[in-house]
């Protein structure tokens, strides 16, 4: 999937226009996250894309994700949500700003205009051991659906923290977005992180082996 993004400094109608030009005549669909954020611009609806939104099935903009998407407006989470969807072949994100970090480090995404958005500092090589060892397990293509998996999960966090590695929310994110996890699991990830940097106790199983989470923190 080809991805890039226009930085929210640019003005939305210039941005609008970089985003479409990327496209170069392919199929297009532009989706925010309400009508009220499509009728603050006007113009959209006389431009001849299609447009849909994400939050209100009743929206007179009631276009599909295909083809070229142009994220208008979107926050990470549904960012990734669209891009899980098969009938999306590439994916533009207008007015993208710090939040979307994780997803411009993992992917190296390109930027088409406003400000450069700084990428996360790369995690240890404990880290990426330890969340590529819990895709290798349990996670890929699936996120943190089952009960199981979010277990492992809490499990990994929670011995990485006892061991003393410090535990990035925004690092995390990026690197479950590098191996592919499910829809918006790698938030759900650092949420998880964060309640464990947080001292909160959450219950988990012993899911995960001595060996191998000793082998992910010593890495």
């Amino acid at each position: 999937m080809q991805r890039s993004y226009v930085e929210a400094h640019m003005p939305l109608r210039a941005a609008f226009i970089a985003a479409c030009k990327w496209a170069r005549g392919k199929e297009v669909s532009l989706i925010s996250p309400s009508t009220s954020v499509v009728e603050a611009q006007p113009w959209l609806e006389s431009s001849g894309v299609a447009i849909g939104t994400t939050s209100n099935r009743h929206s007179r903009f009631s276009a599909r994700p295909r083809g070229v998407v142009i994220g208008w407006c979107l926050n990470l989470g549904e960012v990734l949500e669209i891009e899980s969807k098969k009938s999306v072949s590439s994916i533009v994100v207008v007015q993208a700003h710090t939040g979307h970090a994780p997803w411009v480090t993992a992917h190296d995404v390109e930027r088409l205009g406003g400000s450069e958005i700084v990428p996360v500092p790369e995690a240890s090589k404990a880290v990426k051991a330890m969340v590529a060892g819990i895709t290798s397990l349990a996670v890929l293509n699936q996120g943190l659906i089952d009960n199981r998996e979010r277990s492992m999960a809490i499990q990994a966090l929670t011995f990485m923290r006892d061991r003393g590695h410090a535990l990035d929310p925004e690092q995390l994110v990026a690197e479950a977005i590098q191996q592919d996890w499910a829809g918006t699991s790698p938030l759900e990830f650092a949420d998880l992180a964060r309640d464990v940097n947080r001292g909160k106790r959450l219950r988990f199983q012993n899911r995960l082996n001595a060996q191998a989470l000793e082998s992910w923190a010593s890495a």
